[in-house]
């Protein structure tokens, strides 16, 4: 899945103004029960792209029928944070409701 980064940029201010209000670049806030740096360009790209991993990889793992562990948990919650997304409860995943990533990370026109 290519990603379009510049829209996916724009979603995530959108998402933090909305959770967070208008912070400068750079400073930390609490989303949900995790401190976040409201990212600036450059550092989004590797922060989304983590998010959209993780979330494949539960996705993955609940489809073919594997524990996911706690710190797995953790770790996709944490992402979905930076991003400014909050992550799909995990029961609601064990129901197959694991959420849409596009939310994040909209897909390029070209996909």
């Amino acid at each position: 899945m290519k990603i379009d980064y510049e829209t996916a940029f724009t979603k995530y201010n959108e998402r933090y103004e909305t959770a967070l209000g208008d912070r400068p670049p750079g400073t930390y806030a609490k989303f949900g029960k995790f401190m976040v740096k409201r990212l600036e360009r450059p550092e989004f790209d590797d922060r989304l792209d983590a998010y959209v991993q993780l979330h494949a990889a539960c996705k993955r793992m609940l489809d073919g029928g594997s524990t996911i562990s706690d710190a797995l948990v953790h770790d996709f919650d944490e992402a979905a944070a930076w991003v400014a997304v909050q992550a799909p409860d995990v029961y609601a995943m064990f129901r197959g409701e694991i959420g849409d990533p596009e939310e994040a990370a909209p897909r390029t026109l070209s996909d």
